[in-house]
């Protein structure tokens, strides 16, 4: 072994040099007249200093040898734990100090391995909880990273750790995106849509990761923006609508006013017809306006209109008898039921709550149609359910029919006076009072709408 070699090289050479120093002393003395005696008295003392080394070279071996053996072996064998091991022996001051040096390396590994790993777990848990998808590929388009949104989005199933992207990804515009990212540098975003009508802003861009040796690295991160979309859309849809709700009254004055104005309508009776026509449709574009300032006061401030004690069987005949004049046009009969009682709420909320919710069911009934208004109340609610025996509305349109100027049949719904904000201004009351509002349908033979109004809440 090394260091026994080294011990036992070191204890010869004293030897040797002692005989060496034993002779010449013994060659000098016999030049100068040493008797013989003197002489084999120095080679005894040459043997006795030789055997000294000898003994010495062992128990070197014994004292430091050994005890370095052990240390090296407990290294060996205990790793990274030889640096809390409470066993290390003492050997000597040099290499006591070298086993501290490498405990104190070991310490050191160790806490960098741990302070990775929880810096891992970190990462790992932070991905996993992501409501945004998170995928990350090396330029060999090997998957590094994937986090179960992203999964779920893109709809990967397998364990794609390691895999390359086009084996579980088929989609062009992304391996496009991700081609761009590596040969150009160029960052991409466009929207996914996903199969249950989410939408997700993808962004792919070139990113440096220092986790991978300095290596260039793909991250695809999706973002839930089916929100904002929807609001646009929405925004964009109104604006559109609004336009040509109001286009179409305010064409039909012009119209019939320029007649007028030309002379052109010279029997009296038709010029009266028109002038019919413009008052109809003035209060046509009137009731657009008024409902979407309505919608808009709702929507900015809540309509801070003061509370008051409202009477909802006596709200329910008012209504009733406004809107007696269209139900004689088509002999629908029209059945109130409970109400006899008072809620705390903004008088203008509740009148255009029931007042759209009865008008609809009127509206679109049938000749000979009939119309059943329920209302009821908690200590906590008040429940409102009108029931039609109208037309119907088709499946594939009740989820629309709150928005605003959404309409299931446009051409009817004109002919009858709709401006196509009286369900979205329902909705917007109704969640004004933190309650809810269902609709069931079925085509050709009727709706039922039913309301739900939390009676104490805040803002009101």
């Amino acid at each position: 072994m090394p260091v026994e070699r080294a011990i036992c090289i070191r204890c010869a050479g004293l030897a040797l040099l002692s005989a060496g120093l034993a002779a010449g002393g013994a060659a000098v003395f016999i030049r100068v007249g040493i008797s013989s005696a003197f002489w084999a008295y120095l080679v005894a003392a040459v043997l006795l200093l030789a055997a000294v080394c000898a003994g010495l070279s062992k128990n070197l071996r014994k004292v430091i040898y050994r005890p370095l053996k052990e240390f090296s072996r407990q290294l060996r064998e205990k790793g990274e734990k030889f640096a809390f091991s409470s066993e290390v022996p003492h050997i000597v001051p040099e290499v006591d100090e070298l086993s501290e040096s490498i405990r104190s390396i070991c310490k050191k590994s160790v806490a960098d391995r741990m302070r990775r790993r929880n810096q891992q777990r970190q990462f790992d848990f932070i991905l996993a909880n992501m409501n945004e998808g998170f995928l990350m590929v090396d330029t060999d388009k090997r998957v590094i990273a994937l986090n179960g949104s992203a999964a779920q989005i893109l709809g990967i199933k397998e364990d794609a750790w390691g895999k390359d992207l086009h084996e579980i990804i088929d989609d062009k515009d992304i391996l496009e995106a991700v081609d761009k990212a590596i040969g150009k540098n160029k960052m991409t975003a466009f929207d996914v849509l996903t199969a249950n009508g989410s939408i997700y802003s993808l962004n792919v861009k070139l990113v440096r990761n220092p986790n991978f040796a300095e290596r260039n690295c793909i991250m695809i991160a999706l973002f839930d923006v089916t929100a904002e979309r929807t609001a646009l859309k929405q925004r964009q849809d109104f604006f559109s609508n609004a336009s040509h709700e109001l286009k179409t009254p305010i064409t039909s004055i012009l119209g019939f006013a320029e007649l007028l104005e030309a002379g052109l309508v010279t029997n009296p009776e038709k010029a009266m017809d028109s002038v019919k026509i413009i008052r109809r449709e003035a209060k046509r574009m009137t009731r657009i306006i008024d409902d979407l300032l309505f919608i808009s006061k709702l929507e900015n401030d809540g309509d801070q209109a003061a509370v008051t004690e409202v009477n909802i069987r006596e709200l329910l005949e008012e209504i009733k008898e406004a809107l007696t004049p269209a139900m004689m046009e088509k002999n629908i009969t029209l059945d109130i039921s409970g109400g006899e009682f008072v809620v705390p709420a903004v008088y203008g909320h509740m009148h255009n709550l029931f007042g759209n919710l009865v008008q609809n069911a009127v509206k679109y009934n049938v000749e000979n149609g009939s119309v059943f208004v329920r209302a009821e109340r908690d200590d906590k609610y008040l429940y409102l359910t009108v029931k039609d025996t109208g037309i119907g509305i088709p499946q594939e349109m009740q989820q629309r029919v709150f928005e605003r100027f959404f309409r299931v049949d446009k051409g009817r719904s004109r002919s009858v006076g709709g401006t196509g904000l009286g369900l979205a201004i329902v909705k917007h009351i109704v969640s004004l009072y933190d309650g809810t509002v269902n609709l069931e349908s079925t085509l050709g033979k009727g709706t039922t709408v039913t309301a739900k109004l939390k009676l104490e809440r805040a803002g009101v």
